[in-house]
């Protein structure tokens, strides 16, 4: 056999040994189990967890999430995506991992995600034509507004202040811009 043909027919081989063992370990996820074994380390494990505490949104389910807003004082921030939205996935990867809106989001804001896929009945009793969408309600459900499309961390950030604090009763959003 020419050299040539003996590489190609390793490199396959590689090739296919590699997706078996990439496979395996997706399907196969390793269960990890820690056990407490003193109270300092229950201390450092409490320390860990609040550390983690602003890495992500607290995103609820539509139901539970609403029933906590309508308890509480925090506006909804409900968001509408699906797996194969190219904006939705790249709003997650920069502006949901900003921060800034994780702090403002978790402070003052009950954060709901509807996946359109999952929930098309969701999707059309709220009118979403297009993805990714995000809707802004009163603490009682009452519809703030909506915004189609892509937001960057800035820009999310000044529409969140707009609506916690209630400016939208007194002025536009062009108008709370320009106050800067």
């Amino acid at each position: 056999m020419k050299k040539e043909n003996v590489l190609v027919v390793v490199l396959i081989a590689l090739a296919i040994a590699g997706g078996i063992i990439y496979n395996r370990s997706e399907s196969s996820a390793p269960v990890i189990q820690v056990a407490v074994a003193s109270e300092a380390s229950a201390k450092t494990s409490e320390k860990t967890n609040l550390a983690m505490i602003g890495t992500a949104i607290g995103w609820q389910d539509y139901t539970p999430g609403m029933a906590t807003a309508a308890k509480g004082s925090k506006s909804v921030f409900l968001y509408f995506h699906a797996p194969w939205c190219t904006y939705c996935r790249k709003l997650k990867q920069t502006t949901f991992k900003d921060k800034k809106i994780l702090a403002y989001l978790a402070k003052n804001f009950v954060s709901i995600q509807v996946n359109t896929d999952k929930h098309k009945e969701l999707s059309n009793e709220w009118k979403v034509k297009g993805l990714p969408t995000l809707w802004f309600l009163e603490p009682d459900g009452t519809k703030i507004n909506s915004i189609p499309g892509y937001l960057d961390a800035a820009q999310l950030l000044l529409v969140l202040k707009y609506i916690h604090t209630k400016n939208y009763d007194k002025m536009s959003f062009q108008e709370f811009m320009k106050q800067g």
